[in-house]
């Protein structure tokens, strides 16, 4: 049997499949590169430590040396502990950018915050173990019972199920990280992105075993890649003919043209130090208006057709801009000199609410609307997705004071109400805009009802990225916009402050590059327009939950059945 004898090259297993995986993360640095093509494969080392766990161990003593064998309890806490380190390995290295608020925008020197936000990546390192517990169980269970024989399809569906019910706060799955291969993404469109979870955890599963049983049958290994290469080449050949077949079908379709401002304002004023931007301005409406003659420009300019729609970034407007008429007014007579609706991200406060309770108390949404040519308002998009703790803090609908407590030690941050409509904004007689605005669309059900209930022609996400500063948290973000595209083929065009400004076509093809960082830019996108209905619009996450329930029992069954074998 092959096996990893050593501690040391345990631990190495352990860290290097949390490299492995953070490699699948977009970024501007080592191992943040985004390439998905490694995830398949990621999870090996981790999987042969595992699965090599030590069972008996010396016992030291005045007498001659003898050996005891782990208990299950000992042999389950290692395999704990593995998952944890290789959690927090991901957590350090792919979410660096959390630390970048806590050093701009708290009063915590940088000597402070890096072993913070290291205790905070430990913290939620405890996610890792908690989805892999199917392994964690299956390691007790093993042990106890040596001869038992556990399906790993079943194994690997139950970990799925727990990505899928208990969500990561930024929902990124393992699946998500492998965006960078457009034709492997597209089986999003008919099981959502946690199907390609599934075959990435299969594969290493399955090859981490053969491996370590490659003594005992060597024909394993290769069977096992056949039947590996068989798969992936069957969702490699979907994704290659649906793209295909889309290419005609974009070839002959309507776009819609989307003007763009990014205007980098960077709110130095509340800032603990200065952003490292070089055109950095503060949050002026004239400006955002100068900016939107220019987008509009490029765009008549070019082959002198008009924007359909013309989209500013959460955060270009000032918290009171919905009950300032003045500003309204302002609005309303560039839309009319331009004849282009405007859609615009807005603090959203009622003014009863506020001369009854006060600013301090009054209840507070995130809104986006659209400002048409005629002058006319359309109704209200409420965020739906408050940014943990930015705007929310968790459990403080069960237990308020932990918010209130948060609040007084980060002055900044702020508690909004949560939206509840999916319907999209008309801002032409046939086409309609479904906002998101920045965390929506990390919870795949809103687009998806956006989509099929909500009449969505396209979905624009508006975003502010201010707070990671020059981070690649936007860049992280955008692979969930990514997948939102391919799971309900919609185009769409995702707007930041400071940057990155990106967009992808419905099958989730980027068509414009993400913009610099922390600088000024205007443009427009012609996105492809799609009307396609796809199996995952139609039944969200249920034929994977159903599957997950079936592989559970599957689990259940198969342990019952090795049990009575081992009894006789």
């Amino acid at each position: 049997m092959v096996t990893m004898k050593s501690r040391i090259l345990k631990y190495i297993g352990f860290i290097l499949s949390g490299i492995l995986v953070s490699m699948g993360f977009p970024g501007y640095q080592f191992p943040t590169l985004g390439y998905g093509i490694v995830l398949p494969f990621s999870l090996i080392p981790l999987f042969i430590a595992i699965e090599t766990l030590p069972k008996i161990h010396a016992i030291q003593s005045n007498l001659k040396e003898h050996y005891t064998s782990f208990s299950p309890n000992q042999r389950a806490f290692q395999s704990f502990i593995a998952f944890w380190i290789f959690g927090f390995v991901i957590q350090i290295f792919a979410f660096f950018w959390i630390s970048k608020p806590i050093i701009y925008f708290s009063s915590l020197k940088p000597y402070i915050a890096y072993p913070l936000y290291a205790g905070i990546s430990l913290l939620t390192s405890l996610y890792f173990p908690f989805i892999f517990s199917p392994l964690i169980f299956k390691t007790w269970y093993s042990t106890r019972h040596p001869n038992k024989k556990f399906p790993l399809a079943a194994l690997a569906m139950c970990v799925v199920l727990l990505e899928i019910i208990a969500p990561r706060f930024f929902n990124w799955t393992f699946g998500s990280l492998m965006h960078s291969e457009i034709y492997i993404s597209q089986i999003a469109s008919i099981f959502g992105f946690n199907i390609i979870s599934f075959f990435i955890i299969f594969t290493s599963l399955s090859l981490a075993k053969s491996i370590v049983e490659f003594s005992k049958n060597k024909g394993s290994l290769l069977v096992t890649i056949l039947i590996n290469l068989f798969l992936w080449g069957i969702i490699f050949s979907f994704g290659y003919y649906r793209l295909q077949f889309a290419d005609t079908l974009i070839q002959n379709s309507k776009t819609t043209r989307v003007a763009y401002v990014q205007p980098n304002f960077t709110f130095n004023s509340i800032a603990s130090m200065a952003l490292p931007s070089q055109d950095s301005q503060r949050q002026n409406l004239p400006r955002l208006i100068e900016m939107s003659y220019d987008a509009i420009h490029k765009a008549l300019k070019a082959d002198g057709r008009k924007p359909d729609l013309l989209v500013w970034p959460e955060s270009a407007t000032q918290s009171f801009f919905m009950l300032d008429e003045h500003d309204l007014k302002t609005v309303k007579s560039l839309t009319a000199a331009t004849q282009v609706p405007i859609l615009i991200q807005a603090t959203k406060w009622n003014l009863s609410d506020i001369q009854s309770m006060g600013i301090e108390k009054a209840p507070v949404w995130s809104a986006s609307f659209l400002i048409r040519p005629d002058g006319s308002k359309s109704k209200d998009y409420e965020k739906w997705i408050p940014m943990p703790f930015g705007e929310s803090f968790p459990l403080e609908s069960y237990f308020p004071i932990l918010g209130e407590t948060y609040r007084k030690v980060f002055e900044n941050a702020s508690k909004l109400e949560i939206g509840k409509s999916y319907e999209a904004l008309a801002y032409t007689k046939k086409e309609f805009v479904a906002p998101l605005i920045c965390f929506d669309s990390i919870n795949p059900e809103l687009p998806r009802l956006e989509a099929t209930k909500g009449k969505a022609s396209i979905f624009v996400n508006q975003a502010n990225f201010v707070w990671m500063v020059n981070s690649n948290a936007g860049l992280e973000f955008s692979i969930l916009n990514q997948f939102r595209t391919i799971e309900n083929s919609r185009g769409l065009v995702m707007v930041s402050n400071t940057g990155p400004t990106m967009a992808f076509d419905p099958y989730g093809r980027i068509i414009i590059q993400p913009t610099k960082l922390l600088t000024q830019s205007t443009g427009y996108i012609d996105v492809p327009l799609s009307n396609e209905t796809t199996i995952y619009s139609m039944f969200s996450n249920w034929p994977m939950i159903i599957l997950g329930l079936l592989s559970t029992l599957w689990l259940f069954i198969s342990m019952k059945k090795n049990t009575n074998e081992y009894k006789r």
